[in-house]
């Protein structure tokens, strides 16, 4: 007897049926020894009745365990059906294909055609055959491939063409999701009708990561999106399942055994996933950061995955608050000493930032189509606040060096200064009488950012840090600031010199895991550019007048 005459036996492929045989009763009939955990049963099931199924897992939790058969069971039980599985790298990519494997030979009835069975089994590859004709159904196949710039056309055309049925008939599995590009989830939806997402919460941007905790500057918050009301199939566009060490069997009979006031006997009741001891010494030995990952499957949020953590930018509110009392109170004069100013390109706003040594005294930001607009909001808001011009500074970028000639040319500002977002660091030191140890320092600073933007905003988040004493004020109003800021992660290259995603994501990334600050903020940081040049002014950083400009 064929798998699939068993499986027709079990009801699929019943005349005028075409629903699938339900998967456990497909696994109770292929593999009557193996066992699923309520976590591992709860994916399954997600990912055949929901668009889309994102599983962030801890470790050694049996997730490539019940990837592997959900890959069989899937192909193995509609037709025709294709199947694509992708990881970032072949290495990972073996690990979910020699579970495959692992299903393929430990299954009941033969499933390899040189054995009776309806699949020829190659190197990252199956394909479907009928038992009775030995013909191959051409429109059907599971396939691997690595997650790289080769194969990002080979993720395109996978479509099962709409028999009207209702049922699923391609299939998108994402293994290590942390490490694969949005590229290839971008492409999968547009011709899966399943897809999921597996793999440990390890620190990234991308699609795995937004799925959790959401997109900045959008309404997806993260986590389960229902299907309309209205969908009589119910579920979800996408359900976020999260398994982490405590849902093992073998630890939840120990911590039962715990709460009970028994000694714990560390069985295994469950092979192959987390058990007692292990979980014991995870928790004794890992730093926070890996438990939070490993055991918690939680993304790490602590304060050194974060430019600007949001204890600090927090801090930096309420800060301003308290000046605020005391500038009412007659307690404190504020007198502007600095301004910067980042025009608007495209469709991008133009930002102006006003601050003293407290902090940010005033924002403004609006579209600048006639760039006109630019200088005249540069000369109001410097008669207003008497900004010195020598610490007014210019985004470069945007036509900024063309607005600052006009302010030194035209309108008395010899002294205005563009700043470059993507040249090298500051070679000068700071105005004023400057010291030995100042002058190492700065020295210093050129081998500690990759370019200027990360210097920048290294400045502001080095002004943040609570350890460094005095507070640095970003008041409630500035929230467009804090909304740009908190995304930015704290990045080291391998000199170990801080860097920042790059502003927008280059035309040669495709296929590459390359995420920008507009992809990590929805939209251009202009408020935020126009506060570290501000910062940067205030500081008396970086000032190198172009040739020929007067001073």
């Amino acid at each position: 007897m064929s798998v699939f005459d068993l499986v027709r036996e079990a009801g699929y492929d019943r005349e005028g049926d075409p629903t699938p045989i339900d998967p456990f009763t497909f696994q109770r009939v292929m593999w009557p020894g193996s066992y699923f955990y309520d976590k591992q049963r709860e994916l399954i099931l997600s990912a055949c009745e929901n668009d889309e199924t994102v599983c962030v897992a801890g470790n050694m939790l049996g997730k490539d365990f019940t990837a592997g058969f959900l890959v069989l069971y899937f192909f193995l039980t509609r037709k025709p059906c294709r199947v694509v599985t992708t990881s970032a790298k072949d290495e990972h990519l073996r690990v979910l294909w020699g579970e495959i494997g692992s299903w393929i030979a430990r299954a009941r009835y033969p499933l390899e055609w040189k054995r009776g069975g309806p699949l020829i089994v190659n190197h990252q590859e199956l394909r479907k055959v009928d038992v009775k004709t030995g013909r191959k159904c051409p429109l059907s196949y599971v396939i691997g491939m690595v997650a790289s710039a080769d194969t990002i056309a080979a993720m395109q055309g996978h479509h099962v063409a709409n028999v009207g049925d209702g049922v699923p008939r391609t299939l998108f599995v994402s293994d290590e999701s942390s490490s694969v590009p949005d590229d290839y989830w971008n492409m999968a939806q547009r011709w899966a009708n399943r897809m999921v997402a597996i793999g440990n919460p390890l620190p990234c941007n991308n699609f795995f990561y937004r799925a959790d905790k959401g997109k900045p500057g959008t309404n997806d918050k993260g986590g389960d999106v229902p299907r309309e009301k209205d969908d009589p199939r119910g579920g979800y566009y996408r359900k976020v399942i999260r398994i982490r060490a405590t849902d093992s069997p073998n630890v939840r009979l120990a911590l039962a055994q715990q709460a009970a006031g028994e000694r714990p006997t560390g069985e295994v009741i469950v092979p192959g996933v987390k058990g007692w001891w292990e979980y014991r010494k995870n928790r004794a030995t890992m730093h926070p950061a890996d438990q939070t990952v490993a055991l918690d499957a939680e993304f790490y949020e602590g304060l050194e995955a974060k430019l600007f953590p949001r204890e600090w930018l927090d801090r930096a509110k309420e800060y301003g608050d308290e000046l605020d009392e005391l500038v009412r109170r007659g307690r404190l004069k504020r007198v502007a000493r600095a301004m910067g100013v980042d025009p608007g390109e495209g469709g991008d706003k133009s930002a102006w930032v006003v601050g003293d040594e407290y902090g940010v005294l005033k924002v403004v930001a609006k579209r600048t189509p006639d760039t006109n607009e630019i200088i005249r909001t540069t000369l109001a808001l410097r008669k207003e606040y008497g900004v010195p011009d020598d610490r007014v500074y210019i985004d470069r970028g945007g036509g900024g060096k063309q607005h600052a000639d006009r302010l030194r040319e035209d309108h008395g500002m010899p002294g205005v200064v563009t700043v470059g977002f993507g040249e090298g660091v500051s070679q000068e030191p700071r105005r004023g009488r400057t010291q030995y140890r100042e002058r190492v320092d700065v020295k210093e600073s050129r081998y500690a950012y990759k370019n200027r933007r990360a210097e920048l905003y290294g400045d502001l988040s080095d002004r943040l840090d609570p350890s460094r004493g005095t507070p640095f004020a970003i008041p409630a109003f500035a929230q467009a600031i804090h909304n740009q800021l908190l995304p930015i992660p704290r990045l080291k290259d391998p000199e170990d010199r801080l860097y920042l995603p790059p502003k927008n994501r280059p035309a040669t990334a495709q296929g590459k895991n390359v995420v920008s600050l507009v992809d990590l903020i929805g939209h251009s940081p202009d408020e935020a550019d126009a506060l570290v040049l501000m910062l940067h002014a205030l500081l008396g950083k970086g000032y190198r007048p172009e040739a020929g400009a007067a001073v």
